[in-house]
């Protein structure tokens, strides 16, 4: 993996970090739309991906999977594995 793919990496797991720090602080109910960052590999996103709390455990079902906002950047080895208008949920090949 190249140096650039090291720091895409990095960047995803700094906003996976995040959004699962948005589940601990989130007072919502399970169904509920929850504004997660974009767990893209662009360095300088800012999207938002709408998704309830059920959603993103589904989605996150693995350590190898992100979700990213429909048509976002993605890295070498990632495959869609769903998508469902709002989020496109990503993994990485092992």
């Amino acid at each position: 993996m190249s140096s650039r793919d090291d720091r895409l990496v990095v960047n995803q797991e700094t906003f996976h970090s995040a959004n699962r720090g948005m589940i601990e602080a989130a007072n919502v109910g399970p169904e509920e739309l929850v504004p997660f960052l974009c767990e893209c590999a662009d360095f300088g996103c800012l999207g938002r991906v709408e998704a309830s709390l059920l959603e993103y455990e589904e989605a996150h079902g693995g350590n190898d999977r992100y979700f990213i906002l429909p048509g976002h950047p993605r890295i070498e080895g990632e495959d869609i594995v769903s998508e469902n208008g709002r989020y496109e949920v990503v993994s990485k090949a092992l």
